[in-house]
């Protein structure tokens, strides 16, 4: 196992946790740069709370990108981010936008994902576990 401090990485004994948490979307959406800075403003606009939601933005090949790639919290995403990204979301003629979520810690691996609609409400399945 792999064991993080804030500068290295150096192999650990088996007692050791590993974190890592992944969330990407499927994929980018078409935007100009004014569309966008206005989503960059308002993903970084609650940057003073107490509560941050660790996720970032990234324009390239004008494309939009959003992801968390050190975890992030997607259930508390500011609004006006999420009324802009729906947006932009129905410019590309989605129904959503969908984010894989990727993790693995001590205790094992897992994932799940979510979508953020054009309305820019946020959907997560209902995950049932089964005892074998």
């Amino acid at each position: 196992m792999h064991s993080t401090n804030s500068k290295s990485k150096k192999l650990e004994g088996l007692g050791d946790i590993m974190d890592f948490a992944l969330i990407a979307p499927k994929s980018g959406l078409k935007a100009t740069p004014d569309e966008y800075e206005a989503l960059k403003v308002a993903l970084y606009a609650d940057d003073e709370d107490d509560e941050y939601h660790c996720f970032e933005i990234e324009y390239r090949n004008g494309k939009v990108y959003v992801s968390a790639p050190e975890g992030g919290d997607w259930r508390i995403l500011p609004s006006p981010f999420l009324g802009l990204l729906g947006l932009l979301i129905a410019k590309n003629g989605l129904e959503y936008l969908e984010f894989g979520v990727a993790f693995a810690d001590y205790w094992g691996v897992g994932g799940t994902y979510f979508r953020i609609r054009q309305d820019g409400s946020i959907w997560e399945p209902t995950l049932t576990w089964v005892s074998l």
